[in-house]
């Protein structure tokens, strides 16, 4: 008898190329790794559902599928796999009946963090813009939309709302440029994705309407390719896709050999993790040049214990001068901007299992492991030791 090999997992990835898949793939690796599976990314053409038969007995054993959704797929119910474990990924909430596993992104969670961001500014008014997709396509940013319009109306300030409207993308850009030349100044706006956001960063353009001074605009994702191409570069809120990756094909790890149908509604659920900041969230200060000159410390020494008081002593003019300017060019304090550059790298060296959590501290500019245990806990609701666990394979 010929023996088997190695357990696969399959993705079915209907966006290929896409960075979010590619970031969403990394932390399949990440688990698959550990239990000794190896990966595979299957085509649309593949896995059409006429093919699924055909495709899981030409790759057995299968550990089991995760399945991405992001495009609106709805073609491939779990009844099609039998007993073959799946995980659906950004899939709708009424997908299937809401039945079998999934991971979806916090959609709630990613319109309060934006708004805390653009408040941030203290902006006189806020804007959101739908995203351009299809019906199918656009649950997440119906939710993101409704989210943040809740928290614009709780702030009293006014609030205006591009709406999805079924249109050519020359239409859609046209309409897109009369809003935003009606819109006040100073004006905070929500692109619910980064795509969007570079389509409302070309409508400025051709309204002359100038970011960041005049409005300001902030997307979802940190597609790094749309956000630097942009001009001005795009602000971003970077959500945890390898995360999701790793907890569908954990999903799967904790179902695989079980001989027991999926759970019928098993739902995680990933937010953002930080704000990437660039050009379209700063205010009209950020061409001085002693701001610049402020950043530029700030990303070299951050981590090298770097505080508000030593970033004073580098720049001239008085300390509550530069906190002023630096808020009004960037839109939040140097403090947040310090701590900011030190999250990040937090965040690389969690993702480095041969590294202690006791000793990130060290590495990142805090004073000690408590001062920075109690940060992340407040920030991000976990022990940065709960965080590696569940998102980083220590095998």
């Amino acid at each position: 008898m010929m023996a088997m090999g190695k357990p696969t997992l399959l993705y079915i990835d209907t966006i290929p190329g896409e960075r979010i898949q590619e970031t969403t793939l990394a932390g399949i690796r990440r688990y698959a790794v550990g239990r000794g599976w190896d990966v595979e990314v299957v085509s649309i053409e593949e896995s059409r559902p006429g093919c699924i038969s055909a495709l899981l007995a030409a790759r057995q054993p299968v550990a089991g599928i995760v399945i991405e959704c992001a495009d609106g797929r709805k073609d491939l119910p779990p009844r099609l796999f039998g007993k073959t474990p799946v995980v659906y990924l950004h899939a709708a909430p009424s997908l299937y009946g809401g039945h079998g596993m999934r991971v979806n992104s916090d959609n709630n969670a990613i319109a309060a963090a934006a708004f805390r961001e653009l408040s941030a500014g203290c902006p006189e008014a806020y804007a959101v813009v739908s995203f351009i997709g299809l019906i199918g396509m656009r649950n997440w940013s119906l939710t993101r939309e409704r989210a943040f319009a809740t928290f614009a109306a709780e702030s009293g300030k006014p609030f205006f709302h591009l709406p999805w409207r079924k249109e050519t993308e020359t239409h859609r850009a046209t309409r897109l440029a009369a809003w935003l030349s009606s819109l006040p100044r100073h004006t905070a706006v929500f692109a619910v994705n980064d795509f969007t956001a570079s389509e409302v960063a070309a409508a400025a353009q051709v309204c002359r309407r100038t970011i960041p001074q005049d409005l300001t605009l902030l997307g979802v994702d940190n597609n790094v390719r749309l956000c630097e191409e942009a001009r001005p570069t795009l602000s971003s809120l970077q959500i945890d896709h390898e995360r999701a990756g790793f907890l569908a094909a954990r999903m799967l790890g904790e179902s695989a050999g079980s001989g027991k149908s999926p759970p019928s509604a098993f739902l995680a659920s990933v937010g953002p993790l930080l704000a990437v900041r660039r050009e379209s969230t700063r205010g009209g200060g950020r061409c001085e040049p002693h701001i610049l000159e402020a950043v530029g410390i700030i990303r070299r020494m951050a981590c090298e214990g770097l505080s508000v008081e030593a970033l004073a002593r580098h720049v001239p003019g008085s300390r509550s001068l530069l906190d002023l300017r630096f808020r009004e060019a960037m839109g939040h304090s140097i403090y947040e901007e310090i701590l900011q550059v030190r999250l990040e790298r937090v965040f690389d060296l969690l993702r480095q299992p041969d590294i202690r959590v006791g000793a990130i501290a060290d590495f990142c500019g805090f004073r000690t492991h408590h001062a920075l245990d109690k940060l992340f806990r407040s920030r991000f609701k976990c022990s940065m030791g709960e965080w590696r666990r569940r998102n980083v394979s220590m095998e």
